[in-house]
């Protein structure tokens, strides 16, 4: 089997095909995690309160039984919070949206439960719309993606986008130019093939002409 040149079959990302190009990718936008970063700020501060007054703790769990279960329980929490912490980044970090020349592919993957992937392909998108609204939204540049696909009545959206404006434009464009493409392509019905008549036809005037001779 002969490739062409251009052969780019999984040459950016997993799943990419051979003739398909890539353009970008996103994620969700950062403001996504600044819950997340306020909260650990907060944790880091009390464990440094506590690792400065450790000899203090150490007087008042000096003989008491129910203080040290109180402290080893508060261990146990921090330790939960610190992989649920660092679990929650790798997980931003590693589910993205791929957009190329011929689709709009969705992966959602998280490190240890789900690993799903959903992918448009331009021609089936009927409408793309922008939602940007919100002060927040405005001022860190930043809204939600909602494609309209042509076989259904239902909705594909992306929340949250960082630089929705700029996401928007480059799938209308891609849209556009392969619906384009499609629409030129030449009408491939079979062509009629004209068979050549029976031998039996042939005979009489190969004999004609034998006899002409």
């Amino acid at each position: 089997m002969e490739f062409s040149s251009d052969n780019n079959k999984d040459k950016i990302f997993k799943g990419q095909q051979d003739h398909e190009e890539y353009d970008c990718f996103f994620r969700l936008h950062w403001i996504d995690t600044l819950k997340e970063f306020l909260l650990f700020t907060i944790f880091i501060i009390v464990i440094s309160v506590l690792i400065i007054n450790i000899s203090n703790i150490q007087e008042i769990l000096r003989g008491e039984r129910e203080m040290k279960l109180i402290f080893f329980m508060g261990y146990l929490a921090a330790t939960f919070y610190m992989h649920r912490f660092f679990i929650k980044m790798i997980n931003y970090f590693i589910r993205v949206g791929i957009i190329t020349d011929t689709r709009v592919i969705d992966h959602q993957k998280t490190l240890f439960f789900s690993d799903n992937q959903d992918s448009i392909d331009m021609a089936q998108i009927q409408n793309v719309e922008k939602i940007q609204q919100g002060m927040l939204p405005n001022l860190f540049n930043y809204g939600d993606i909602k494609i309209y696909l042509t076989a259904s009545n239902t909705a594909k959206t992306f929340h949250r986008v960082p630089n929705a404006k700029y996401h928007f434009r480059c799938i209308n464009r891609y849209r556009e130019a392969r619906q384009f493409k499609l629409n030129r392509l030449p009408d491939r019905t079979p062509q009629q093939v004209q068979t050549p008549p029976p031998a039996s036809t042939l005979q009489p005037r190969l004999n004609i002409e034998e006899t002409s001779k």
